[in-house]
């Protein structure tokens, strides 16, 4: 073999190698950016509160993110308040968003600290942990601390008899 059609296999080759690895390089998926909307206290008997909350999902990413479920833990002023899993989501588009609705029911302790502030105007500190499962079974994680304003908490509902 002469030098000649050696240098052309290796540049061959190196052709193969570079396009194959590039074949599988795929775009780095980041997970949706959850925040806390709104809290809604809904009732208040016998030491518990039934509430709901909004989340807003927003997507990062170039790409619309399918969406099979979203896992979640919310605490409200350092104590835990709600937590569950999301039975539909819409496909996020590409830098789109989507609310969804969750609830839970929650020991008044949980939010007695953030009943008090409603005076005082204060907002509210609260975390969500959780993870997003896209279809296709590729799980990702996120993180958000923020402060939700007390407006964004609407006054409990009177239950009236019937």
């Amino acid at each position: 073999m002469t030098p000649r059609e050696r240098l052309f296999i290796y540049a061959a080759l190196l052709v193969v190698v570079v396009t194959a690895s590039c074949a599988s390089i795929s775009p780095r998926v980041e997970p949706p950016q959850v925040t806390l909307e709104a809290v809604r206290i809904l009732r208040i008997a016998e030491s518990k509160a039934d509430i709901s909350m909004r989340l807003r999902l927003a997507n990062p990413n170039d790409f619309a993110l399918s969406v099979e479920s979203i896992a979640f833990e919310i605490t409200l002023d350092r104590r835990p308040a709600a937590g569950g899993r999301s039975t539909h989501v819409d496909i996020l588009p590409a830098h789109g968003e989507a609310n969804i609705d969750v609830s839970g029911r929650v020991d008044i302790g949980a939010i007695a600290t953030a009943l008090m502030t409603l005076g005082a105007r204060l907002p509210v500190d609260y975390t969500v942990n959780g993870s997003a499962t896209l279809t296709g079974g590729t799980i990702l994680q996120f993180s958000r601390k923020g402060q939700i304003p007390v407006v964004r908490f609407d006054r409990p509902m009177v239950q009236r008899p019937q």
